[in-house]
């Protein structure tokens, strides 16, 4: 008799519909749980494919993973033991919002736990899958001696055995008569990015007479297996190149010098800064402005009264701002409303200015190095995963020379970012980065016009603030110089912010595209054991003879002559007790030492854990 007419014997009312919940007595329901946890600890119910988790409703056609057919009614009310299993799925790591906002510390933290604990991150035989800078820092010694060799064959020197620099006798003659002149400067590989991040050097400045002009880029791929690495040697030709032993003041003798002497006489000059965020594109302005500052009040006629006017104004997206007052910040502690935008202004002639930005006209080259210096410090600055105080604004020095009515126009421009970089930055972030890009965007597109030999049109200004107020640098003149800075990275995670910004200085020399130099290369191969399926039958003899220290010896006397080990490895643990003389424990030991054994060889073929 089934509990169920037990039930409806011991009480008549349950079976006129009324809810079993409610109705059982409490001596009868204590009964029927502890029934029912017998049976579950009895058959454990476990969810296979294809079935149902408890508490949901089976699909609506088709026969129930309980064998029901359709159309059966689902027991209500805490019924567990007979409620339908939904199918188990399992969730993608990548697709969880909490995998996808870690920052990258976080899922360094995890995968060294992940090491410590022995968890499938570090398992040998755990198919993985890594991106470009994670396999570059993993087979960093195979790409570095690539690198080395590469060197060695060019003929390249190190920079303690060649020149750290350019010539001075040579950096004040203008090297080619283009209208954009384009340099690029590469800076160190700091200490601490080489020890804690494991990076190395990927740009060799190639050697060159009276000054260096080429560069190489060591691009560090793998083909689409994961197994074949591969280099992609890509040559670029410059203007000129400095490297990283190269001081700031010989930058500025090649690069701004001239640019400063057309100012005092009487020309219009722009030097803009352009690349990526952290790659010393602020240093390298600063440095230029301090000694701008010195030749133009040693070169200019001032007289009496004042000699030149600065104007230093910032751009956040399309919004100008001066940076020659007080900020928000600071207008804050003295009670004072905040900083007022400016707007900019088309003049007559078709240039842009600030209206309203302010002029100081310094009266000595310390004076004006203060001044830059103030307007620095107010300039909009945040942390971001490549720079921990990048700059987040275009800031723009406007230096007016008042006797000659010369102009020099200095522009430390944005840090450039891809989509990589801001993937862990707020909406406001995003937002800032996508406006910094575009405004470079356009910038670009003006100086390729104007390095074109054509006019640059009023409708490629108004594409973005940036190029409104360097408007008057495209102007095609007997006496309008400009020149760009790309300044690069080193660092191998960086090869492709390195590779745009080079693409881009190309762009705006119109030199045409790099030169390209394939090498494959050969992972290398570590000495593996034969598996033991792969043994002679010396081999299996010699095996048989050390394994346990000799004490499966005599084991070797009841084999024959010729067997192998795919022989070895197909016996059963009965066959292992004959072969020990009938002894239990012995015949066991051997088996498990042979299983061992052929566990070992396996993961020794399995590829190694990449885990950064």
């Amino acid at each position: 008799e089934s509990w169920r007419a037990v039930m409806f014997r011991q009480q008549p009312e349950l079976a006129q519909g009324a809810p079993v919940g409610e109705q059982f007595p409490d001596a009868l329901r204590r009964q029927l749980e502890q029934r029912g946890r017998a049976v579950g600890a009895g058959r454990p119910q476990v969810a296979q494919p294809g079935q149902y988790q408890q508490g949901f409703p089976p699909p609506s056609t088709g026969s129930s993973a309980s064998g029901k057919r359709p159309g059966s009614q689902v027991p209500q009310n805490g019924d567990a033991s007979a409620a339908p299993l939904l199918p188990v799925t399992r969730r993608s790591c990548s697709t969880d919002a909490s995998v996808q906002g870690r920052t990258r510390a976080q899922q360094l933290g995890d995968c060294d736990r992940a090491k410590s604990l022995g968890s499938p991150a570090n398992d040998k035989g755990h198919r993985q899958m890594f991106d470009k800078n994670t396999l570059r820092r993993v087979h960093r010694d195979l790409f570095r001696a690539c690198i080395k060799r590469y060197h060695q064959q060019a003929g390249f020197q190190s920079p303690a055995e060649g020149t750290v620099g350019p010539d001075l006798a040579v950096c004040t003659i203008r090297p080619t008569e283009d209208d954009v002149q384009v340099y690029v400067r590469k800076r160190p590989l700091f200490e601490h990015e080489e020890s804690e991040r494991g990076e190395f050097d990927v740009i060799s400045v190639v050697p060159g007479q009276p000054l260096p002009k080429q560069l190489v880029l060591h691009n560090c791929l793998f083909q689409a297996d994961l197994k074949t690495p591969f280099l992609n040697h890509l040559h670029f030709d410059f203007d000129h190149v400095f490297g990283e032993q190269v001081q700031d003041h010989k930058v500025y003798r090649v690069a701004a010098s001239e640019l400063v002497r057309n100012a005092i006489e009487g020309g219009a000059s722009t030097m803009f800064m352009f690349g990526q965020t952290g790659s010393g594109k602020t240093h390298t302005m600063t440095a230029i402005e301090g000694l701008a500052a010195r030749d133009l009040f040693q070169g200019a006629e001032c007289g009496a009264g004042p000699c030149l006017a600065v104007q230093f104004v910032e751009l956040c997206g399309n919004r100008c701002f001066d940076l020659l007052i007080a900020g928000a910040k600071e207008r804050h502690k003295d009670r004072q409303p905040p900083r007022p935008e400016l707007r900019l202004r088309e003049h007559i002639n078709g240039c842009y200015a600030a209206e309203g930005a302010v002029d100081l006209q310094p009266k000595s080259a310390e004076e004006l190095v203060s001044i830059m210096q103030a307007a620095h410090a107010r300039r909009a600055t945040s942390a971001t995963d490549a720079n921990s105080v990048s700059s987040r604004s275009h800031a723009i020095c406007s230096l007016r020379l008042l006797h000659s009515r010369g102009r020099l126009l200095l522009a430390d421009c944005a840090g450039t970012e891809r989509r990589k970089d801001s993937m862990y930055h707020s909406k406001e972030r995003q937002q800032e980065g996508a406006e910094i890009n575009a405004s470079l965007h356009a910038l670009k597109e003006c100086v390729r016009l104007a390095s074109g030999g054509q006019g640059v049109p009023p409708h490629a200004f108004r594409a973005s603030a940036l190029t409104k107020l360097l408007s008057g640098a495209f102007c095609h003149g007997q006496r309008t110089l400009l020149a760009a800075i790309c300044t690069v990275s080193p660092c191998a995670q960086d090869t492709e912010h390195t590779l745009a910004t080079l693409r881009t200085g190309l762009a705006l020399a119109g030199r045409g595209a790099e030169h390209e130099e394939k090498e494959t290369l050969q992972l290398p191969q570590e000495p593996r054991d034969p598996h033991p399926k792969q043994w002679n039958p010396d081999q299996v003899s010699a095996w048989l003879a050390q394994a346990g220290g000799g004490r499966f010896g005599d084991a070797r006397s009841a084999l024959p002559s010729n067997f192998t080990g795919q022989m070895l490895v197909r016996l059963p643990e009965s066959r292992c007790v004959q072969l020990c003389g009938g002894n239990d424990r012995r015949g066991r030991q051997l088996f498990e030492l042979l299983h061992q054994e052929i566990r070992r060889a396996e993961q020794s073929r399995r590829p190694p854990s990449m885990c950064p």
